[in-house]
């Protein structure tokens, strides 16, 4: 059967469609007659097959029919009355660190964005979209083109999701300044040559590029982060030259071009800290009369994922509405902690940044996923963080653990503690709760050196093989649904290379300390284990990524995997090497193990890739 709707707005009946199609909303075991209409509020009420929802605005709409579905699936009757907190709510995606989402994965953001009753989503793309232009702008990254993105908008205008480009015009392009076109632009690696004509020919290209396929008229512009700026060919050409004045004239510069364009721009605002020589966030920077005077009409964005603290956020807040340019905020949601999300410490900062949002009276917030360091961690595995976020766009407090555990299942069909294990895999129970200060240990574990592993000393203090067991077996009995298998076969794939890692790192270090040659057979059988489990992890993310994204940034995953692979074959050699007596010594395993850093009851540390695998060069000079 189907939704029979008495009455449906104009606007609706496309997303409608979409939305049925796309969710089987329409599966359900009785008819139901719904009435539309438009309200203050959001308001859903069902019982005896007969069902109302009032919708403010058309994502309102598509939560509201949302959770109309899962009552009627559940059999029960639904009074749901819901305020939304702002005027613009949306997710940050990021689909320039490797992993780029494909047109299906874009859909899939965007109707999840829809059912979660968020009316906006940033697309940050740093080279990603297409400039006719420059046929090397985004040569081999999962370039989306003009069509792919104008039916990604298409799709997102019928569920009532306004899809806003978001890129960058100052700095964080060091992935483009790799083609020659770029070294006339270039003033150090990754920031623009600002006073440059060229520069301002090639950010119009870019920016008319980048808005065309789109109907809104806002355009994120970045900015942010740009801390080499002027200390490259600029410095060579200009002399010495005060930063703010660089940013002031470049600013200026840029949005004279979206004025020309007739867009909307917002940048993120760290910049103009710097400029009046506080840290991002300090609550105690004053700016100038000067500076504000002098700052264009551009909207500033807070980032800020890292603060617990409501009163901090709200003074911060403040300080950005001195300025006198529309204010917003972007929360995080942590899927950049390594290859599981950081769950604690997104729910803690959320909380604390969503609340002080609305104590000063912002009007639009969004919650970025960052993919930092290879997009690793499938945006799907934010979800709960995302419903979070969701939650508190339509409620005064953020959701105690029950009423986010029972959204989650009205708008996702998903189970919260599934998703709360995924913290696990970072979340050891002797640290500090909420991982405040983000320490990854299970990526450390994974792309430590068998034999050498950097920082084997600061690992030392914690049973990290039998908490990994354990989170293996609580995976193993999760029964995902259809649409998170493939999610929930990587993550049980990752825990169980975990554990055969760190089992044979155990075995490997006992053996050779005790001089036990004989335990060749067992160190033989569990470096088989763990090859299995390396590649039985390889083929599930990879399956994951596919799902979602570009197969371009994929091949960065098959060196890393491919990489753990050789070098279990390596090791398995060298140990026969010392067992035959052709050596007296490993080197590997004579080096001293040194702490690195100052671990803590909150951190024994977190790395990146580079970090953890080697300290020799990768690759370069």
């Amino acid at each position: 059967m189907t939704l029979n709707f008495v009455t449906l707005p104009e606007e609706l009946k496309q997303g409608v469609t979409a939305l049925i199609e796309d969710c089987q909303l329409g599966e359900l075991e009785a008819p139901v007659a719904v009435t539309v209409t438009h309200a203050d509020d959001l308001v859903v009420s069902y019982r005896g097959g007969v069902a109302h929802i009032g919708y403010p605005f058309p994502a309102a709409f598509f939560r509201g029919l949302t959770a109309l579905a899962s009552a009627v699936r559940a059999g029960r009757d639904l009074d749901l009355v819901e305020h939304p907190q702002f005027d613009t709510t949306g997710i940050m995606i990021d689909m320039s660190r490797n992993a780029t989402l494909s047109p299906a994965g874009l859909r899939r953001l965007i109707n999840l964005s829809a059912r979660l009753g968020l009316n906006a989503a940033l697309l940050y793309m740093e080279d990603v979209y297409e400039v006719p232009e420059y046929p090397f702008w985004g040569h081999q990254r999962g370039r989306l083109s003009q069509a792919e993105l104008k039916a990604a908008d298409d799709y997102a205008a019928a569920l009532g999701v306004e899809l806003i480009p978001c890129i960058q015009t100052l700095g964080h392009l060091k992935n483009p300044m790799r083609w020659s076109f770029m070294n006339p632009i270039r003033d150090t690696d990754g920031i623009l040559l600002v006073g440059e004509e060229a520069t301002y020919t090639f950010l119009r290209n870019i920016i008319t590029a980048a808005s065309a396929p789109f109907r809104s008229r806002k355009i994120h512009i970045g900015m942010d982060e740009a801390h080499e700026l002027g200390r490259g060919q600029y410095l060579d050409r200009n002399g010495w030259v005060d930063r703010t004045q660089i940013m002031l004239d470049h600013v200026s510069r840029v949005t004279a071009i979206t004025t020309d364009l007739g867009l909307e721009p917002i940048m993120w605002s760290d910049m103009w800290f710097n400029a009046a020589g506080y840290g991002y966030g300090d609550p105690a920077t004053e700016f100038s009369d000067q500076l504000k005077a002098q700052i264009p009409n551009v909207g500033l964005m807070y980032w800020d994922y890292y603060n617990n603290s409501q009163a901090n956020y709200e003074q911060v807040f403040r300080i950005h509405q001195t300025l006198g340019q529309p204010v917003s905020f972007a929360t995080g949601v942590w899927t950049w902690n390594g290859l599981a999300p950081n769950y604690g410490k997104t729910m803690q900062t959320m909380a604390a940044g969503m609340s002080a949002a609305k104590a000063v009276g912002l009007d639009t917030v969004f919650a970025t996923m960052w993919g930092d360091d290879g997009g690793e961690t499938p945006f799907t595995a934010g979800a709960l963080g995302l419903q979070s976020f969701a939650e508190q766009c339509y409620h005064q407090a953020a959701p105690d653990a029950a009423a986010l555990a029972s959204a989650f299942a009205t708008y996702q069909g998903k189970n919260a503690a599934d998703y709360w294990l995924l913290d696990d895999f970072d979340q050891l129970p002797e640290l500090a709760a909420g991982n405040p200060d983000a320490t990854n240990p299970s990526k450390i574990v994974l792309y430590s050196d068998l034999l050498h592993p950097l920082m084997a000393a600061n690992l030392a203090p914690y049973d990290l093989l039998d908490h990994y067991q354990e989170l293996a077996a609580q995976l193993d009995a999760v029964v995902p649904t259809p649409a998170d298998e493939s999610l929930f076969t990587f993550y049980r794939a990752l825990a169980h290379a975990l554990v055969a890692k760190l089992s044979l790192m155990e075995k490997i270090n006992s053996s050779y300390q005790s001089g036990q040659k004989d335990q060749q057979p067992v160190i033989v059988d569990l470096s088989t284990e763990l090859v299995k489990r390396l590649h039985d992890l390889r083929d599930a993310h990879r399956a994951v990524w596919f799902e979602l994204n570009a197969p371009f940034g994929w091949e960065v995953m098959d060196i890393r995997y491919g990489g753990l692979i050789a070098r279990v074959d390596t090791a398995l050699w060298r140990l026969q090497q010392w067992e035959a007596g052709q050596v007296a010594k490993l080197d590997e395993l004579e080096v001293p193990r040194l702490t690195i850093g100052k671990p803590t009851d909150r951190s024994l540390g977190r790395g990146l890739y580079a970090d953890l695998a080697t300290v020799t060069k990768l690759s370069g000079v």
